[in-house]
């Protein structure tokens, strides 16, 4: 039995003002089907008007919507009803940390996941703007990413950073491997010395890429060190809770990790991947 980090409940019958607890009921039967026993719910934090000024840019701007409230005062009506951990997921912007962390403390999440989408206002998974990726040097690009992502990981702010290369999600020509493994292994440092777990993310698998976050090489060094790692579907529909699972534990298997961790309700739980 298997914990989905990372569930959106973003998509479907309902708003952030209104959550039907029959749409959570959907993740949940679904995740069943696969073998996954409990749920990391989260919400994009950008979706509220409490993040406001937080995220760089008109794209991010336009989509602070909703009061936060709607979406803490369904997290209190399920809690301890069903297998669920309540969190948040946060974009990462520099300069913007304390800001970030007052946000973060306006509820009491169960785990808060860290995600680097944006370099400035280049939205990395943001179709109308992947042209970026044609305009600018890919090295610039992913020392970027790893520079900010590295920064995430030493902010305090999160438990986990989501989807860790995630600059190769529409297939765009990445740089060598000389170039990124340093990147790599600085990046695993910093989440090894800061106690900050690292997704494998499936999503990877529905999207341009057609691969799992993150790139094998980056998930060895993180075995070396025996960093704690989750496993994580980025579901925003039920019928992609634990998808493509089995192919993530065999990944995390052939790479030398030999168990994934969850942030749950009731703390930090570890399984074995046998």
């Amino acid at each position: 039995m298997w914990f989905d980090q990372h569930v959106h409940m973003e998509h479907g019958p309902y708003t952030p003002t209104e959550y039907p607890v029959e749409w959570l009921e959907q993740f949940l039967e679904a995740g069943h089907s696969r073998h996954v026993m409990g749920l990391g719910i989260v919400e994009h934090g950008y979706r509220f008007t409490e993040s406001q000024g937080l995220l760089p840019g008109e794209w991010s701007a336009r989509r602070c919507l909703y009061p936060l409230r709607g979406y803490t005062e369904f997290l209190d009506r399920v809690r301890g009803r069903y297998p669920i951990a309540v969190g948040l997921e946060m974009d990462y912007v520099p300069g913007a940390e304390e800001g970030i962390r007052n946000y973060l403390q306006r509820y009491s999440w169960d785990f808060v996941l860290g995600s680097v989408h944006f370099l400035d206002e280049f939205g990395l998974d943001v179709g109308e703007m992947k042209d970026e990726y044609v305009r600018r040097d890919p090295e610039d690009i992913w020392s970027l990413y790893y520079h900010y992502s590295i920064q995430a990981v030493e902010s305090g702010l999160f438990q986990a950073i989501t989807h860790p290369d995630l600059p190769k999600i529409y297939g765009f020509p990445k740089p060598s491997d000389s170039m990124l493994i340093p990147w790599y292994r600085q990046f695993i440092e910093a989440l090894a010395d800061n106690h900050v777990a690292l997704e494998i993310n499936t999503a990877g698998l529905r999207r341009p890429v057609k691969e799992i976050y993150p790139h094998p090489k980056l998930l060895e060094e993180a075995a070396k060190v025996h960093l704690p790692v989750t496993l994580a579907s980025d579901a925003h529909e039920p019928e992609n809770v634990g998808r493509f699972f089995d192919e993530a534990r065999q990944l995390a298997r052939e790479c030398g990790v030999d168990k994934v961790s969850a942030f749950t309700a009731n703390g930090i739980q570890t399984m074995s991947l046998g």
